[in-house]
């Protein structure tokens, strides 16, 4: 007999065909065809466990009203029946099953049944639930429901739970370009950040409240214009604090933007170019806003000292009155002191052209004297002249030596 020839293996076997990742489409509606089919199976159940209940209820009937009888039957048995040794009959009943305990048990397995059926759609409803809470999570952070569909695919096709999904959501396109603020934070301050001097990145919730606190005071402002994602984002990445940038607002834009018509004119010198929304985007989200919010305010106050002198009929330049900010000198002190200024300035003219005397700059020397407590030689000689006139002598009156004894000028 010829020898049992194994067939060789083929030389290309077919490779396993690997399973194809399901769209997040195909998954919602294996869900929502696995929602029908359990509820439909449940609604059957339903009626199945009401229909057993019934048979139940018509048996314990039928086993009141029939006393639970069945037919009898004669079965001849070899039994004694005396000293003879003959054999008599016995008559018995077979056994009849309850049909209440029948009723029961059908009920039971109605019951099981509506259970796993009710377990069945339970898991269902919990899948679906899932997915319309990504989307719900999509809309309530205002992205794309593309990201919804990603979230769908790294749940059911590559198994992320609970933070691996978190981590990727926050590499999405989608994420990065909604909140571009936690982005540059992040980048703007790595090193602060991991030396705990500044705090983590905000929270997509975070952010989302810092928006709406920020569109709340730029609209309270007349602002509206700038109350858009681009400036969240810089505010939120130059991390200014709802409070930093109201104070910015409150102390240079809106006193700006009421100052009255000698203020607006001064303020021509030193804001020339801006515009009411350029000026506020500047000193908001400028490269540095935070020292041009600084340099601003500065030039405000001077601004401020300029028109306290130009209300008094006087003139002073920027460099002068960015100068007198410098010391200190407030928009109150200024108003008192040009005032005064003004009152002594057309004294002075009027004795210079007595005595011929030259108060050419006789402003800068007053301005000393009020704001720096320098006291004018040229105005004191003016002075002395004029009493020494009246007096009938040329010498120093107390009156005049009295005043300017913190220095002279």
């Amino acid at each position: 007999m010829a020898p049992k020839r194994t067939p060789s293996p083929s030389p290309n076997p077919r490779p396993t065909p690997t399973p194809t990742p399901k769209t997040p489409e195909q998954i919602r509606n294996e869900a929502r065809a696995k929602a029908g089919a359990a509820e439909a199976k449940q609604n059957a159940s339903i009626a199945a466990g009401k229909a057993a209940d019934a048979a139940r209820l018509q048996a314990q009937g039928n086993a009141v009203g029939a006393n639970i009888k069945g037919p009898r039957t004669t079965v001849v048995t070899k039994l004694p029946t005396g000293n003879t040794g003959s054999t008599g009959s016995v008559s018995v009943v077979p056994p009849v099953v309850d049909p209440l305990i029948m009723a029961q048990l059908d009920a039971l397995r109605a019951e099981n049944a509506l259970l796993k059926s009710n377990k069945e759609a339970a898991t269902a409803a919990q899948r679906q639930s899932a997915f319309d809470l990504l989307r719900k999570y999509a809309e309530d952070f205002d992205m794309p429901a593309s990201i919804a569909d990603r979230l769908i695919d790294l749940v059911a096709n590559q198994g992320y739970t609970g933070t691996a999904i978190t981590l990727e959501l926050q590499n999405t396109p989608e994420f990065k370009e909604r909140f571009a603020g936690i982005e540059a934070y992040k980048k703007a301050f790595a090193g602060d950040i991991a030396a705990g001097r500044k705090a983590a990145a905000p929270t997509p919730s975070d952010y989302i409240n810092f928006e709406k606190r920020y569109q709340d005071v730029l609209t309270r402002y007349g602002l509206g214009e700038l109350a858009n994602r681009d400036t969240y984002a810089k505010l939120i990445g130059g991390d200014v604090s709802v409070a930093e940038m109201t104070d910015r607002v409150a102390n240079v834009y809106d006193r700006v933007m009421n100052a009255d018509d000698v203020l607006k004119q001064q303020l021509t010198q030193y804001f020339p170019t801006f515009g009411a929304t350029d000026f506020a985007r500047t000193l908001l989200t400028g490269t540095t806003p935070a020292d041009m919010a600084g340099q601003l305010q500065r030039k405000l106050a001077a601004a401020e000292i300029s028109s306290e002198a130009a209300r008094a009929g006087l003139t002073t330049g920027v460099e002068r009155a960015q100068e007198l900010q410098a010391m200190g000198i407030s928009r109150g002190i200024a108003r008192t002191g040009y005032s005064r200024i003004a009152e002594q300035k057309t004294g002075l003219e009027k004795l210079s052209g007595i005595y011929n005397q030259d108060i050419s700059d006789i402003q800068t020397e007053l301005e000393a004297e009020q704001f720096q407590g320098l006291a004018s030689q040229r105005r004191k000689r003016l002075e002395q002249q004029e009493q020494g006139m009246f007096a009938g002598r040329s010498g120093t009156s107390q009156t005049s030596l009295s005043q300017g004894t913190a220095g002279t000028f």
